[in-house]
């Protein structure tokens, strides 16, 4: 996903100016007073008033996703957002946001994953429109576990969700999907695969690529890195990487991922963009 190189280069370059002189910079929008705080290298404030502003009133995500891949960066990836705290949250809490896509098909799916619950917990996760998009519970004492929505059959929504768990409830301001997916697979002459990643925070890990490989129960088998420097470059610069010709045994199912991760306090953001790829009864690409 491209984060608006320009408003992030921008939001950089202003810090180093003062924020008095620079006041009258920013129109008088929704998205104003979140500006001003970066300016003044409050990055905390600035988050608070981001939220504020898209709880207020809907924002395209053009408006904000510059101004929010800023704060991420200046907050260690969001690992300094103060709230949430810790407080309430399951351990390891992860939420993704996923994209998947087939032969004929394309849905998208929301998953919390966590690790050491020490208590039986709700957990309810709604979209920016007030829907409840996720209602499971974690159980106590049973280690790693995930909980999905099942598949929805529009997109992800860009803006504030709201998680809800043992009475506490945290808002996190959430991208959208790109338009134009990070992985695409071509048919003619051949089937390669074709890998954009998306551009992420400096404090932030660099998205990642990955071949997955399942067995028939879909059950995970082996993951490996895609190696994209071993691939050509289209014309927009994305890597063009061919199949893999070999698969580890027992696998009914490879699929290809690109995903990128940030902190929004104690909980693990996750968007994640899934491809299946057919194979053929052998365990080869047809």
């Amino acid at each position: 996903m491209m984060w608006h190189r320009i408003g992030i280069a921008a939001l950089w370059g202003l810090t180093s100016i003062s924020a008095q002189a620079e006041q009258s910079w920013f129109m008088d929008t929704p998205m104003r007073e979140a500006y001003q705080a970066l300016l003044v290298e409050q990055p905390t404030l600035a988050w608070q008033e981001l939220m504020f502003a898209l709880t207020q009133a809907p924002v395209d995500e053009s408006h904000w996703a510059a101004l929010k891949h800023a704060i991420i960066n200046q907050t260690d990836c969001g690992q300094r957002l103060t709230k949430p705290n810790g407080k309430g949250i399951p351990h390891g809490l992860t939420i993704s946001f996923v994209r998947w896509s087939g032969t004929s098909s394309i849905g998208y799916e929301i998953k919390i994953s966590a690790q050491q619950i020490e208590h039986d917990t709700l957990l309810t996760v709604t979209n920016p429109a007030g829907e409840v998009v996720l209602s499971e519970n974690l159980d106590a004492n049973k280690g790693y576990q995930e909980i999905e929505s099942g598949q929805l059959f529009t997109p992800i929504t860009p803006g504030i969700y709201e998680l809800r768990t043992g009475g506490h409830r945290y808002s996190l301001v959430i991208y959208g999907m790109p338009r134009r997916p990070w992985i695409q697979l071509t048919d003619y002459p051949d089937q390669k695969l074709i890998v954009d990643l998306p551009q992420t925070p400096s404090n932030c890990l660099a998205a990642a690529a990955n071949w997955l490989w399942l067995d028939n129960e879909y059950r995970w088998i082996e993951q490996t890195p895609i190696n994209l420097f071993e691939g050509t470059k289209s014309s927009t610069s994305s890597a063009v990487v061919k199949l893999p010709l070999t698969s580890p045994s027992d696998t009914a199912h490879l699929s290809a991922t690109v995903s990128h991760f940030e902190y929004q306090g104690a909980i693990k953001v996750r968007y994640i963009e899934w491809i299946a790829l057919p194979l053929s009864p052998g365990g080869t690409m047809e």
